[in-house]
Protein backbone atom coordinates (compact mmCIF):
# COMPACT_ATOMS: atom_id res chain seq x y z
CA UNK A 1 0.00 0.00 0.00
CA UNK A 2 2.79 2.36 0.77
CA UNK A 3 4.90 1.38 -2.58
CA UNK A 4 1.27 2.11 -4.57
CA UNK A 5 1.18 5.70 -2.55
CA UNK A 6 4.43 6.91 -3.43
CA UNK A 7 4.27 5.63 -6.97
CA UNK A 8 0.95 8.10 -7.38
CA UNK A 9 2.87 11.02 -5.34
CA UNK A 10 5.62 10.67 -7.82
CA UNK A 11 3.77 10.11 -10.91
CA UNK A 12 5.99 9.53 -13.80
CA UNK A 13 8.85 12.27 -11.96
CA UNK A 14 10.80 9.29 -10.26
CA UNK A 15 14.32 10.17 -10.17
CA UNK A 16 16.76 8.14 -12.56
CA UNK A 17 19.14 6.67 -10.32
CA UNK A 18 19.95 2.76 -9.85
CA UNK A 19 19.16 2.57 -6.37
CA UNK A 20 15.20 2.88 -7.07
CA UNK A 21 14.29 0.83 -4.02
CA UNK A 22 16.30 3.22 -1.46
CA UNK A 23 14.83 6.23 -3.31
CA UNK A 24 11.48 4.88 -3.35
CA UNK A 25 10.89 4.68 0.15
CA UNK A 26 12.87 8.03 1.01
CA UNK A 27 11.64 10.51 -1.85
CA UNK A 28 9.75 12.83 -0.76
CA UNK A 29 12.86 13.18 2.07
CA UNK A 30 15.07 13.27 -0.92
CA UNK A 31 13.06 15.98 -2.63
CA UNK A 32 12.64 18.16 0.12
CA UNK A 33 16.35 17.82 1.11
CA UNK A 34 17.32 18.49 -3.04
CA UNK A 35 15.16 21.92 -2.99
CA UNK A 36 16.74 22.82 0.44
CA UNK A 37 20.08 22.24 -0.76
CA UNK A 38 19.31 24.18 -4.25
CA UNK A 39 17.55 26.95 -2.47
CA UNK A 40 20.88 27.29 -0.13
CA UNK A 41 23.63 27.25 -3.57
CA UNK A 42 21.15 29.75 -5.50
CA UNK A 43 20.73 32.03 -2.35
CA UNK A 44 24.65 31.63 -2.07
CA UNK A 45 25.59 32.63 -5.50
CA UNK A 46 23.47 34.97 -6.26
CA UNK A 47 25.23 36.20 -3.08
CA UNK A 48 28.57 36.36 -4.57
CA UNK A 49 28.10 37.21 -7.77
CA UNK A 50 25.66 40.56 -6.95
CA UNK A 51 24.56 40.74 -3.24
CA UNK A 52 28.08 40.91 -1.51
CA UNK A 53 28.84 43.51 -3.59
CA UNK A 54 25.91 45.72 -2.94
CA UNK A 55 26.08 45.21 0.48
CA UNK A 56 30.09 47.05 0.66
CA UNK A 57 28.65 49.52 -1.37
CA UNK A 58 25.74 50.43 1.09
CA UNK A 59 28.46 49.64 3.65
CA UNK A 60 30.34 52.79 2.52
CA UNK A 61 27.53 54.62 1.96
CA UNK A 62 26.10 54.42 5.12
CA UNK A 63 29.70 55.18 6.87
CA UNK A 64 30.09 58.10 4.71
CA UNK A 65 33.31 56.64 3.52
CA UNK A 66 32.29 57.80 0.00
CA UNK A 67 29.49 59.45 -1.76
CA UNK A 68 27.13 58.06 -4.16
CA UNK A 69 29.65 60.20 -6.86
CA UNK A 70 32.71 58.80 -5.53
CA UNK A 71 31.84 55.08 -5.52
CA UNK A 72 30.45 55.80 -9.18
CA UNK A 73 27.34 53.93 -8.45
CA UNK A 74 24.71 54.15 -11.37
CA UNK A 75 27.23 56.49 -12.97
CA UNK A 76 27.07 55.07 -16.36
CA UNK A 77 29.84 57.84 -17.93
CA UNK A 78 32.52 54.96 -18.00
CA UNK A 79 30.55 52.35 -18.56
CA UNK A 80 32.50 51.12 -21.69
CA UNK A 81 35.39 50.57 -19.35
CA UNK A 82 33.21 47.69 -17.25
CA UNK A 83 30.83 46.70 -19.31
CA UNK A 84 31.79 43.81 -22.81
CA UNK A 85 29.20 43.41 -25.40
CA UNK A 86 31.59 41.86 -27.89
CA UNK A 87 31.52 38.26 -27.32
CA UNK A 88 34.32 36.04 -26.45
CA UNK A 89 36.30 39.11 -26.54
CA UNK A 90 37.21 38.86 -22.95
CA UNK A 91 37.76 35.31 -23.06
CA UNK A 92 39.85 35.83 -26.22
CA UNK A 93 42.11 38.56 -24.06
CA UNK A 94 42.86 35.78 -21.64
CA UNK A 95 43.98 33.03 -23.92
CA UNK A 96 46.13 35.87 -26.17
CA UNK A 97 47.71 37.81 -23.39
CA UNK A 98 47.88 34.93 -20.69
CA UNK A 99 51.47 36.04 -20.10
CA UNK A 100 50.20 39.28 -18.98
CA UNK A 101 47.36 38.05 -16.57
CA UNK A 102 47.48 36.39 -12.96
CA UNK A 103 46.84 32.67 -13.75
CA UNK A 104 44.36 32.67 -10.63
CA UNK A 105 42.75 35.65 -12.15
CA UNK A 106 42.06 33.64 -15.54
CA UNK A 107 41.18 30.88 -13.62
CA UNK A 108 38.56 32.37 -11.44
CA UNK A 109 37.02 34.41 -14.03
CA UNK A 110 37.23 31.83 -17.04
CA UNK A 111 36.56 28.37 -14.73
CA UNK A 112 34.80 30.20 -11.78
CA UNK A 113 32.37 31.78 -14.29
CA UNK A 114 31.73 28.32 -15.87
CA UNK A 115 31.56 26.20 -12.67
CA UNK A 116 29.20 28.68 -10.81
CA UNK A 117 26.09 27.33 -12.72
CA UNK A 118 26.64 23.89 -13.64
CA UNK A 119 25.32 23.01 -10.02
CA UNK A 120 21.99 24.67 -11.46
CA UNK A 121 22.36 21.93 -15.01
CA UNK A 122 22.89 19.29 -12.71
CA UNK A 123 20.39 19.52 -9.87
CA UNK A 124 17.38 21.06 -11.32
CA UNK A 125 16.90 17.94 -13.34
CA UNK A 126 16.88 15.40 -10.27
CA UNK A 127 14.53 17.66 -8.96
CA UNK A 128 12.07 18.18 -11.04
CA UNK A 129 10.56 16.22 -14.27
CA UNK A 130 10.13 20.03 -15.94
CA UNK A 131 14.28 20.68 -15.98
CA UNK A 132 15.01 17.27 -17.90
CA UNK A 133 14.99 18.76 -21.26
CA UNK A 134 18.36 20.19 -22.17
CA UNK A 135 17.00 23.56 -23.92
CA UNK A 136 15.14 24.34 -20.71
CA UNK A 137 18.25 24.32 -18.54
CA UNK A 138 20.38 26.26 -21.10
CA UNK A 139 16.96 28.85 -21.19
CA UNK A 140 17.56 29.06 -17.09
CA UNK A 141 21.18 29.03 -16.80
CA UNK A 142 21.02 31.92 -20.14
CA UNK A 143 18.20 33.58 -18.08
CA UNK A 144 19.90 33.72 -14.69
CA UNK A 145 23.07 34.46 -15.67
CA UNK A 146 21.07 37.69 -17.87
CA UNK A 147 19.34 38.57 -14.67
CA UNK A 148 22.60 39.00 -12.81
CA UNK A 149 25.02 40.57 -15.26
CA UNK A 150 21.25 43.22 -15.72
CA UNK A 151 22.00 43.98 -12.40
CA UNK A 152 25.68 44.19 -12.78
CA UNK A 153 25.19 46.83 -14.83
CA UNK A 154 22.72 48.98 -13.58
CA UNK A 155 23.81 49.24 -10.16
CA UNK A 156 27.79 49.20 -11.65
CA UNK A 157 28.87 46.75 -9.48
CA UNK A 158 31.63 44.57 -11.01
CA UNK A 159 31.34 44.27 -14.75
CA UNK A 160 28.61 42.92 -17.05
CA UNK A 161 30.35 41.20 -19.94
CA UNK A 162 28.83 38.94 -22.36
CA UNK A 163 31.40 36.43 -21.80
CA UNK A 164 29.99 35.78 -18.53
CA UNK A 165 26.31 35.12 -20.30
CA UNK A 166 28.16 32.47 -22.53
CA UNK A 167 30.28 31.06 -19.92
CA UNK A 168 27.54 30.65 -16.95
CA UNK A 169 25.05 29.10 -19.77
CA UNK A 170 27.60 26.71 -20.69
CA UNK A 171 28.25 25.85 -17.02
CA UNK A 172 24.80 24.97 -16.70
CA UNK A 173 24.37 22.67 -20.05
CA UNK A 174 27.49 21.23 -18.66
CA UNK A 175 25.75 20.56 -15.50
CA UNK A 176 22.91 19.14 -17.27
CA UNK A 177 25.36 16.20 -19.41
CA UNK A 178 26.68 15.41 -15.86
CA UNK A 179 23.35 14.71 -14.73
CA UNK A 180 22.41 12.31 -17.98
CA UNK A 181 26.27 10.94 -17.92
CA UNK A 182 26.24 10.36 -14.22
CA UNK A 183 22.40 9.37 -13.88
CA UNK A 184 21.34 8.37 -16.73
CA UNK A 185 23.59 6.34 -18.22
CA UNK A 186 23.66 3.68 -15.20
CA UNK A 187 19.90 2.95 -15.70
CA UNK A 188 20.23 2.29 -19.61
CA UNK A 189 22.98 0.01 -18.67
CA UNK A 190 21.04 -1.98 -15.89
Amino acid sequence: MAKNNISSIQGDAKLPLPFRAWIDTYYMQIKVIGWVFFSFYTIIAFYKLVINRLVDVCIMLFRGDYSLSEIGLFDYSSWRVTTNFIPFETILRYINYSQYFNLDLIVVNLLGNLLIFTPMGFLLPLLSKRFRKAWVIICIGFFSSLAVETVQFIFTVGSADVDDLILNTLGAWFGYLAYKCVLIMPKKRS
